[in-house]
């Protein structure tokens, strides 16, 4: 669909008006320059095209007043003309006797450039009101390629407590906390130099001498040569998030030493009362066991409440933006009777309308279940592989599910569905981790006749047998110096076995490991 715009047009020779009037939205007409001046104040139309043959100070009038406004002036072929038109800084003379298909070309011409002028006020526009959709939601600077600060917005100052005069001009070392490791910052300044996205939580000092910790994303910016030109470095604050886990891991060693006395004492008194009690021993021993896998769920549970806490605050901080678009867009689609406009409207609605679900799955995902219920073992598998459905697609791994029937099971929906995540996050990393050639996950649940059976199994080659039996064990990992805690999967297997009764076990495939689930059917079925 061609682009129409409003033209002024003045003069008393009519017989342009029909090519004008094909490539205009609205005409409007004079024969009066002093009329026509009026029309121009009232309509404002966006191209003027002048037709008589007086003097040009019409002319000279609307270019002092909208020297932006295109105009084009038809005249005689008249040396003094041309003179005044080129002092008037008209931007288009045409000769007569008039080539109608120079006049054609030359509104083409304007419509184009007018069309270009508007869509870059609108782009315009729209960046500004997404800049100022981050800027209000997020810490954000701008450093050009030395480090050397050139933006900072008002969150940022308000966090580190410098103002903008303070921090404009000056190096980003200036909130560098003294703890951070020289090593951290040479890695640092290695991803974002060789043009690739840095992404990590940092440690920063302020103004004041207090500690604030940020989840940072640094984006170096290119021009059109490829060349980078600055960076810009989005954040949040986390320094709520981090303390409560330096508590916990406090926490956590008190506790250790609170159970290796414990294990001290008990191995004294033990010694003690061996020749009395011979069983008297063994009994201890599981109460101290008891004891350690009680404090390792607490540990647990209370990282995942405090990774519920964060998502908490995350989806406050984004359904605002979310919302705001959706009027936008609607306000768009109002605006327009286009078909295509409604069809992008009703695309970026569903868009929206996924993004919200996204934030509310993973809030209810890190939600524990209370009470046992009933669910469907299907339903809740397709819903767990949609919250890592990107991020095993961005990986190029595939992956298959299969199921002839739905069938339910009866224990804690979410607690099953934080076992699928961990496996499925497993694989992921393996698989990425050994450069697997044909990534794949295979899914397969099996309707047996008193318990169901689900099996995952990846491409990723394998356990090695001499780690096999080890894997379910407590504090043991192969992801050591990646922030694996060795606790996955032996909270999985105590949330499969002893909270909701059923069996978790592995072994190796045709193709690498796979995981066993089976769960009771029914309340009160026994496998």
């Amino acid at each position: 669909m061609k682009e129409r715009f409003t033209i002024l047009y003045v003069g008393e020779n009519n017989s342009y008006l029909p090519i004008i009037e094909s490539y205009s939205k609205e005409l409007f007409k004079s024969s009066d320059s002093s009329q026509a001046l009026d029309l121009f104040h009232e309509k404002k139309p966006d191209i003027i095209i002048y037709a008589n043959d007086d003097n040009l100070g019409f002319c000279k009038k609307i270019k002092a007043e909208a020297p932006n406004t295109p105009m084009i002036y038809i005249g005689q072929k008249d040396a003094q003309k041309l003179y005044e038109a080129i002092e008037a800084k008209i931007d288009k003379y045409l000769l007569l006797p008039m080539d109608e298909q120079l006049l054609k070309t030359t509104l083409e011409q304007f419509i184009s450039n007018l069309f270009m002028q508007k869509a870059k006020e609108y782009n315009t526009f729209m960046l500004h009101q997404y800049k100022n959709a981050i800027d209000s939601s997020n810490i954000v600077s701008k450093t050009d390629i030395n480090g050397i600060i050139t933006y900072v917005n008002d969150e940022f100052c308000k966090i580190s407590g410098y103002s903008k005069e303070e921090l404009i001009g000056k190096n980003h070392n200036i909130v560098r906390h003294p703890d951070v490791p020289k090593a951290h910052f040479k890695r640092f300044w290695d991803t974002i130099l060789a043009k690739k996205i840095w992404k990590g939580t940092v440690k920063n000092r302020a103004k004041d001498g207090s500690t604030f910790y940020v989840n940072t994303t640094v984006i170096p910016i290119l021009d059109w040569h490829g060349e980078i030109v600055e960076f810009v470095a989005i954040r949040y604050d986390v320094t709520a998030s981090v303390k409560l886990q330096e508590k916990l891991q406090k926490k956590e060693k008190e506790l250790e030493l609170l159970n290796k006395e414990l294990e001290k004492r008990v191995e004294e008194k033990t010694k003690q009362l061996r020749q009395l009690n011979l069983t008297l021993e063994n009994r201890v021993k599981n109460e101290v066991a008891k004891n350690r896998e009680k404090d390792r769920m607490m540990f647990q549970q209370a990282r995942l409440a405090s990774l519920g806490e964060m998502l908490g605050n995350i989806a406050h901080q984004w359904r605002q933006p979310l919302m705001e678009l959706g009027i936008l867009f609607y306000k768009i689609k109002k605006l327009s009777c286009d078909e295509e406009v409604n069809r992008l409207y009703e695309r970026g609605s569903k868009i929206l309308e996924k993004m919200s679900q996204t934030i509310s799955d993973f809030q209810n995902f890190f939600s524990p279940t209370k009470q046992k219920e009933s669910f469907s073992v299907v339903e809740n598998i397709q819903n767990t592989y949609s919250i890592m459905e990107g991020t095993l697609k961005k990986n190029g791994i595939k992956v298959s599910m299969r199921f002839t029937k739905e069938p339910e099971v009866y224990g804690y929906k979410n607690e099953f569905s934080q076992v699928i995540l961990n496996i499925l996050s497993n694989a992921k990393d393996v698989l990425v981790e050994r450069g697997v050639e044909d990534k794949e996950i295979a899914i397969v649940v099996k309707d047996c006749p008193n318990f169901v059976r689900v099996e995952i199994e990846d491409s990723g080659g394998g356990i090695d047998e001499e780690i096999m039996e080890k894997i379910f064990e407590p504090y043991f990992t192969t992801k050591h110096g990646k922030k694996g805690t060795g606790l996955g999967l032996y909270m999985s297997k105590m949330i499969i076995e002893q909270s909701m009764g059923g069996e978790l076990k592995v072994k190796n495939g045709k193709k690498g490991a796979k995981f066993i689930i089976k769960l009771k059917k029914g309340q009160e079925d026994e496998m």
